[in-house]
């Protein structure tokens, strides 16, 4: 019996090691009672069938989502665009609020009965996968898309809040009566009770429960590893508080961005600046050869930046003065598809594709 759990809990985590695919995750949604749903992009200039496509839940740590539901997707995800998956309760039982028709109102799909995977609470890992023409997952035919969390902690999470943007912490706060008490993040993750193991820990620190996360725009692929640790703020933002009815600044239950995401793959994106799109802007060769690439405008060019497919940058170069020709030395470690950024000297932006071999 042993013998058997343990290759379950290697299989399910090795699934997120090599795969690859264009989804991603882009928001997640976690807020109070039922209100909770995930956001899907597509980065890319096709249409994409999503019947092969399913959620899946890891619950309270656990290494198999045999017990945290999955949800075969049912559309088509446009170029560039967003698909939204909602808790979909709509009665309230004593135990199990419903989801706010508000929010349900943006799904383009709403989940299933409990224990669907939008029935999370902040410590379950999130799963995004594949499997051939649809077929109902399991231990053989898993394809990994995208991972929020960390699948197989067990007993390390499966009582505790969620996970943290700092590590190894210890945090003072005040309680209901305003007494200062000392609650601890360890490893990334939010314990749920206070160091004298009476009071409830900080919840505040944890981001995957009461938030609402974007994932960053220069975020172009899923997590395709099963991160350790888990740190929310390498790829994760979270939607700033608002003041709710009583008053009081909260992080729960925003979900104004849901239904749109800003990312750098698409060739309409925006950041600070514009992008430019009527701007002649050359890369050659591509695919890139060598250990360098030229880039060539006709607007003059004040920085270049290299992103990897996912998301992290690996290069980038401030002009002492703006120039129209500039060479990008890569070396000859790279292979692979990246994102090449240029920031203009019309206070725009462009962004384009290359391949290096």
């Amino acid at each position: 019996m042993k013998k058997g759990l343990l290759f379950a809990v290697m299989f399910f985590i090795a699934v997120f090691s090599s795969a690859q695919t264009d989804l991603f995750f882009s928001e997640y949604c976690e807020g109070s009672g039922n209100n909770k749903g995930v956001e899907i992009y597509n980065p890319t200039n096709a249409a994409i069938d999503l019947n092969d496509y399913w959620v899946v839940r890891y619950s309270n740590g656990a290494a198999v989502f045999t017990e945290g539901g999955v949800t075969n997707l049912v559309g088509v995800i446009e170029p560039y665009s967003t698909f939204v998956l909602v808790n979909g309760q709509t009665t309230s039982t004593p135990s199990s609020p419903a989801c706010s028709p508000e929010m349900q109102a943006l799904a383009n799909q709403l989940d299933g009965d409990y224990p669907a995977p939008t029935y999370m609470n902040g410590n379950d890992a999130i799963a995004l996968i594949t499997t051939p023409d649809g077929e109902t997952p399991n231990a053989n035919n898993v394809t990994a898309i995208d991972l929020i969390g960390q699948i197989g902690l067990g007993s390390l999470i499966s009582g505790e809040t969620g996970w943290s943007y700092v590590q190894d912490s210890t945090i003072t706060y005040n309680n209901a009566a305003g007494d200062p008490i000392q609650g601890k993040v360890i490893n990334y993750i939010v314990q749920k009770y206070a160091v004298n193991g009476s009071d409830f820990g900080p919840f505040w620190m944890s981001w995957t429960s009461g938030h609402s996360l974007i994932r960053k725009p220069n975020i172009i692929q899923g997590t395709l590893s099963n991160p350790d640790p888990f740190i929310v703020s390498m790829e994760w933002d979270t939607v700033p508080a608002q003041l709710d009815t009583a008053g009081y600044y909260s992080y729960e239950d925003i979900w104004d961005n849901l239904g749109s995401h800003s990312c750098v793959a698409d060739p309409n994106y925006a950041a600070v600046n514009e992008l430019d799109l009527n701007v002649k802007l050359n890369i050659f060769p591509n695919p890139v050869e060598a250990e360098y690439f030229t880039i060539s405008s006709d607007i003059k060019m004040e920085s270049v930046q290299v992103f990897d497919v996912m998301g992290r940058e690996i290069y980038n170069e401030v002009f002492n003065s703006s120039q129209n020709k500039v060479d990008v030395v890569v070396g000859n470690q790279l292979h692979g598809v990246y994102l090449v950024r240029v920031g203009l000297s019309n206070n725009k932006v462009a962004v384009q594709k290359i391949l290096i071999k």
